[in-house]
């Protein structure tokens, strides 16, 4: 089981999708899981492993799709009163499960993302040095222009030579874009044109306001609207009274760190969990008040139109004795 889930994370991250790593790393019998069983949770939803019966399952998911969303690590508590058990650790996630088990699990959660995108436009030396230490910060680098090659950009996984392939590397629906242009007066405006309604994160032009300004105000008069250049940061980076190329461009990868580091890397990542078992696709379980996925549902009830989902046949049996007291669907 471990090689499988070791192989497909090999291949998820290869592929550059997505994923949360869940393991067991405490549990009080009766569990079905132990420490250390794992499970990879996808942005869809998919589950692969084994972390807890039915009851944990849904409940996993649900939170490894808010962990793909904000990017970060946490340990999620099930108990039946998780605020009473004496976990000793800050920073977890009390859920209440209410199974019949009545046990215990301690689930760590690890999301593992995409690199983020730096996309370079220009050949300049602020250009080549932003690809250089944005090699070095872990982003894949992509750089676009016409003189762009291996000999010149070392560090770049992707080199394009034509804008017009440009926009559609900009931005994926894996992985956040970050946009720099630093084309230093020779084709700023063809440039930004040409990635101006692309999906990105960030879209920095390195030219001084009154230069940043005169691209804005052509590229208006061009018809593209102003609320799409509002986007634009120019100057590009953070005031640090940068001179040299070199100092540039750190300027404007602190800037794009600073921005990642707020949380909008999480923007793509939402974007992805909405097909997971979140919202219509998860029910909650009228008698015990479990979470339960909705796809391949065992113990499922009708009543006046209405479905009802439930986690074992002794909450449905329960149910359906006395359907009456429960009218609402529990659709979650």
């Amino acid at each position: 089981m471990f090689d499988d889930l070791l192989k497909l994370a090999t291949e998820l991250k290869s592929q550059s999708r997505p994923f949360v790593l869940a393991t067991v790393v405490g549990c009080k019998p009766p569990t079905s899981a132990r420490p250390g069983a794992k499970a990879i949770v996808q942005a869809d939803g998919s589950f692969h492993g084994w972390v807890g019966g039915s009851c944990a399952q849904p409940l996993v998911i649900q939170e490894a799709c808010k962990a793909l969303q904000d990017g970060q690590t946490r340990v999620m508590l099930l108990a039946p009163d998780p605020e009473a058990v004496n976990f000793g650790f800050e920073s977890f996630v009390p859920i209440p499960m209410t199974c019949q088990s009545e046990g215990t699990l301690a689930i760590y959660l690890e999301p593992f993302l995409p690199r983020p995108r730096l996309v370079v436009i220009g050949a300049s030396p602020v250009a080549r040095s932003l690809a250089h230490q944005g090699n070095g910060l872990g982003f894949r680098v992509c750089v676009c222009d016409p003189a762009a090659s291996s000999a010149l950009f070392p560090n770049a996984e992707i080199l394009v030579r034509d804008l017009s392939a440009i926009a559609s590397t900009a931005g994926t629906d894996i992985a956040p874009g970050y946009v720099v242009i630093a084309t230093m007066g020779h084709y700023d405006e063809a440039a930004l044109e040409a990635v101006a309604g692309s999906p990105f994160s960030y879209l920095g032009l390195v030219a001084s306001p009154r230069r940043g300004k005169a691209v804005i105000d052509y590229l208006v008069r061009k018809g593209i609207s102003s609320e799409t250049l509002q986007k634009v940061k120019y100057p590009a980076g953070l005031d640090i009274g940068a001179e040299t190329p070199e100092e540039v461009a750190m300027s404007v990868l602190c800037e794009i760190v600073q921005k990642m580091r707020a949380g909008n890397q999480g923007v793509v990542i939402e974007q992805l969990a909405q097909g997971a078992p979140t919202g219509a696709t998860t029910a909650t379980d009228p008698i015990c008040k479990m979470t339960v996925g909705i796809a391949g549902a065992r113990y499922v009830s009708t009543y006046q139109d209405n479905t009802f989902y439930f986690c074992c046949p002794s909450c449905q049996e329960a149910f359906d004795q006395d359907p009456g007291g429960n009218l609402q669907p529990a659709i979650g």
